[in-house]
């Protein structure tokens, strides 16, 4: 059994210790040091990127012979990620709320950044600096999946009050 995804994450320490000999690949480096085998199951953790699970899977094909892949990429994170890629490319500033911590974040924001050099992650609103809206009419914001809504209000609250002193 393969498990894809951060070899510290709680959930894929969780899911690796059901099985015994389950083995957990993090990057496309791992994959492509695994030797061929006959057959194996894959899953992911769930806030993994469709991006690194493709990757991986993709070499995977090439070193097992009989290869099954359940999509356990939970779908809010899907969707959240697809929304990031959009709103990054019209956005003239991108803030992601969520714990250093959280994988999920973390991800977020590397997402962005990718396509938006303009991205910061915050925990509060209280980690936002003005200087970030030097010539940005479009603001973007998201958050992990596990963010309450009390800080992502907060932070579109201090957003807004940004916005109106310009």
């Amino acid at each position: 059994i393969f498990v894809i995804g951060d070899h510290s994450h709680d959930e894929v320490i969780a899911i690796a210790d059901q099985v015994p000999k389950t083995i957990v690949i993090s990057s496309v480096e791992e994959a492509q040091k695994l030797k061929k085998i006959k057959k194996a199951g894959v899953v992911s953790q769930s806030t993994q990127t469709i991006e690194n699970v493709q990757e991986i899977i993709n070499i995977l094909m090439t070193k097992v012979f009989d290869l099954h892949f359940v999509n356990t990429i939970c779908y809010p994170t899907k969707r959240n990620q697809e929304q990031i890629k959009q709103l990054a490319k019209v956005a003239d500033l991108m803030i992601i709320i969520g714990s250093f911590t959280s994988a999920n974040s973390k991800r977020l924001t590397l997402l962005s950044r990718n396509i938006n050099k303009n991205t910061y992650q915050v925990c509060s609103s209280n980690d936002i600096k003005i200087k970030w809206f030097k010539n940005s009419s479009i603001v973007g914001i998201s958050a992990g999946a596990s963010t309450p809504d009390y800080l992502i209000n907060e932070v579109k609250d201090k957003v807004e009050r940004i916005g109106e002193k310009k």
